[in-house]
């Protein structure tokens, strides 16, 4: 395996492979809890879930410190907007 031996990830790399694993986990265990129909079973895999949303944001956070992710604010006008259309989806379920 001499290729590997000039194979490396930076540290930005490496975030953003853990970023998109503890995404793609999330992904899985939404799909599992919903194909579950034992209460134990659903209890365990919501705790995993809950877990493995709190490690991807503590990565992403991380992220956005050492400034390999930006956060772009939304103007006000496109949240309100955004608001209107929940709004009146909820209102419409009610």
């Amino acid at each position: 395996m001499d290729y590997m031996k000039d194979i490396t990830l930076n540290e930005k790399d490496s975030l953003q492979d853990m970023l998109n694993l503890e995404k793609n986990l999330a992904k899985v265990y939404s799909t599992v809890m919903t194909e579950g129909v034992s209460k134990g079973f659903r209890t365990t895999i919501k705790n995993h879930w809950n877990e493995t949303v709190e490690d991807q944001a503590d990565v992403y956070f991380m992220m956005t410190d050492k400034g390999y992710a930006e956060v772009q604010s939304a103007p006000e006008t496109t949240l309100s907007e955004e608001r209107n259309k929940f709004a009146k989806v909820k209102s419409g379920l009610a």
